[in-house]
């Protein structure tokens, strides 16, 4: 996990302003009787001249011993404001790190430290407790500078990672959780790189339920063939599908172009082929060719689309084109299955017709058949209708008519015409 440097973080804390030393009563006695602000002490007063002196001499670090016996002292108030400055100061000076976090610590705890610098002082202190991995004291400095307001340097995946350094993972994820929301409730929505940190995270718990949640999460932010192919990858790890339930995940992979290697439109056209969807082989290996990812050479052509080719015409001119065609009654398996050769045929009203019958036979598989619905719908552009029937699957086929959901929703939006400009006033007559 990275963290700020030291060093920068040196450099970020010399360029604060209100780290500029107070100044000591020796070199400022009349101007601290003339104002009303608070004072140090005669006792404070009397161990930091001569740590001012050495900080000014040509070897400050003969300072650092006198500033370490100043700090061990039990002061308060300004005056223990004052000694983290001029700690942080040294601690600058000489590169010293445990000076400037004992430093500014005394500054915040002291009261005086000015309140639109406290969530950067905050942010500070955590950062030098996780560099030395005090993870409950750095949850607690950056939780701090989090309410505070404090949003720099990406320290966000820094608060989140201190309840997973203490075995604490279902904190961690409540946490990333909140660190989205609040960053999406902005006007910065939370970058990319969050939601893959919560979803490998959730991954190592080796709690598949979490990985599955936060790995559409992050296809829902963010939704690429990577993103919708993990999400699909998580789902098959928390659910049982059998082949149909298999080749309906596929066909959503197709449709979220999640289909990313050869292996994948192998094991669709090989899944299709089990069932005789010739018209199904075809389209997806034909994709497969267009896009680079299915080559001339690869055993797939000749093994199962050239033979798949050959059966299209005569398995189409013996379908029947409507339900009332099936011989028989035809019970509700045995018109899904033709529902799946018209949908792999891309003739999606005559699958949703073939759906619909089934659903109405007796003993029908009523999530196989709004899956179906809902995929024929979406294939078609009918999103409506899509969201209506995804909305009615329910059991293991839930997940994916959620995913399915999320993706319509996000081509709507991306099809969403932008507002229209309004009309300029006309000029006055």
């Amino acid at each position: 996990m990275r963290f700020i440097s030291h060093f920068s973080m040196a450099v970020a804390l010399a360029t604060v302003g209100a780290l500029a030393l107070t100044a000591v009563p020796q070199q400022a006695e009349a101007a601290k009787k003339k104002s009303k602000g608070p004072k140090n002490s005669k006792e404070f007063t009397a161990v930091i001249i001569p740590v001012q002196k050495a900080m000014e001499g040509d070897d400050p670090a003969a300072a650092k011993p006198l500033m370490e016996n100043v700090l061990a002292q039990p002061w308060t108030g300004f005056d223990q404001f004052v000694a983290g400055q001029f700690a942080v100061n040294l601690g600058v000076k000489l590169k010293d790190q445990g000076l400037q976090e004992k430093g500014l610590g005394a500054m915040v705890a002291s009261g005086f430290a000015p309140a639109e610098q406290m969530p950067a002082f905050n942010f500070y202190l955590g950062n030098f407790a996780f560099g030395d991995e005090r993870w409950s004291e750095a949850q607690h400095y950056f939780q701090a500078a989090y309410d505070l307001g404090y949003r720099g340097n990406n320290f966000e995946p820094l608060l989140a990672e201190t309840y997973f350094k203490q075995n604490m993972p279902t904190e961690g994820l409540a946490k990333w959780d909140q660190l989205i929301k609040d960053a999406n409730a902005s006007q910065t929505k939370a970058p990319e790189s969050w939601y893959r940190l919560a979803r490998d995270r959730a991954l190592a718990t080796g709690n598949m339920g979490a990985y599955a949640t936060w790995a559409a999460k992050w296809a829902a932010a963010y939704p690429s063939g990577d993103s919708w192919a993990d999400a699909v990858s998580a789902t098959r790890r928390t659910t049982q599908a059998d082949s149909t339930q298999n080749l309906e995940l596929l066909r959503f992979m197709k449709a979220a172009g999640a289909l990313k290697s050869s292996n994948d439109y192998k094991e669709y056209a090989e899944e299709a082929q089990r069932k005789n969807l010739f018209g199904e082989v075809v389209a997806v290996l034909e994709e497969g060719q267009q896009n680079g990812t299915v080559g001339a050479s690869h055993p797939l052509i000749a093994e199962v689309l050239a033979p798949a080719r050959r059966e299209v015409s005569a398995d189409k001119a013996s379908l029947p084109a409507q339900p009332s065609g099936v011989r028989g009654s035809g019970s509700s398996s045995v018109m899904m299955n033709f529902a799946d050769v018209w949908l792999g045929y891309k003739d999606f009203d005559k699958a949703v017709a073939f759906y619909e019958a089934g659903l109405a036979k007796p003993g029908a598989d009523m999530n196989r058949g709004y899956m179906g619905i809902g995929t024929a719908y979406a294939y078609a552009g009918n999103y409506s209708a899509a969201k209506q029937a995804f909305s009615k699957v329910s059991g293991t086929r839930a997940p994916l008519a959620g995913m399915w959901q999320t993706w319509i929703g996000q081509q709507t939006a991306a099809a969403a015409p932008a507002l229209a400009p309004a009309a300029a006033a006309e000029p006055a007559s």
